[in-house]
């Protein structure tokens, strides 16, 4: 998969939208259309502002992150069967390392944004608490475009699918092999995100 998607997933890594009585259904779904194309904008504006430093343009990311995302519920997510077995200041270490990683990772391929677009297609219920906001995007260079799915629940992003792949799937694969190379032990992811999160 090429990664010059990624600026762009890193923006929304990872959509607003209330999901209650059945008769809300279609005003809820057609409200976290709107919230998606209006919060890709905002990143699109700030990646685009070549008066914003690198510094700058984190700090704007790390923004999107708290009030667009659930890192809690992504973070656990991610560690899988592994957060049971972490002892609880463990936890608390590694939900601020997770979160510390996605800025980090994240920044370090915001200079690959060269005028992207993201044009939201659709919504759709998945359960009984998601939501499924459908989006495209698009090269500015006439070349192929790349679908990417927002996972929505209880007012937040838990997870982004682009091209049918889970980053939060693919996250939990990956911390997974992490620990599973260090005899099953937390304390080797938790230094490994503590590397990638520049700590």
């Amino acid at each position: 998969m090429k990664f010059t998607v990624f600026p762009l997933v890193a923006l929304a890594l990872m959509a607003v939208v209330t999901f209650t009585a059945p008769a809300a259904k279609a005003a809820d779904l057609e409200g976290s259309k709107k919230f998606i194309d209006s919060m890709a904008q905002r990143g699109i504006n700030f990646l685009a502002d070549p008066n914003l430093s690198v510094d700058g343009r984190k700090a704007e990311f790390d923004k999107l992150l708290q009030t667009s995302f659930d890192t809690a519920t992504i973070g656990k997510f991610a560690l899988g069967t592994y957060w049971k077995t972490a002892t609880p200041a463990q936890q608390t270490e590694y939900q601020k390392l997770f979160k510390s990683m996605i800025i980090e990772v994240y920044s370090k391929r915001f200079n690959e944004y060269k005028g992207q677009k993201i044009q939201v297609t659709g919504a759709r219920a998945d359960g009984d608490r998601d939501v499924l906001v459908s989006s495209t995007i698009i090269p500015p260079d006439g070349g192929d475009s790349v679908p990417v799915d927002w996972r929505v629940r209880n007012n937040k992003v838990i997870d982004v699918i682009v091209a049918g792949v889970s980053m939060a799937v693919n996250q939990r694969s990956d911390f997974a092999s992490v620990i599973q190379r260090g005899g099953g032990n937390v304390d080797v992811l938790l230094q490994h995100l503590r590397t990638n999160a520049g700590k």
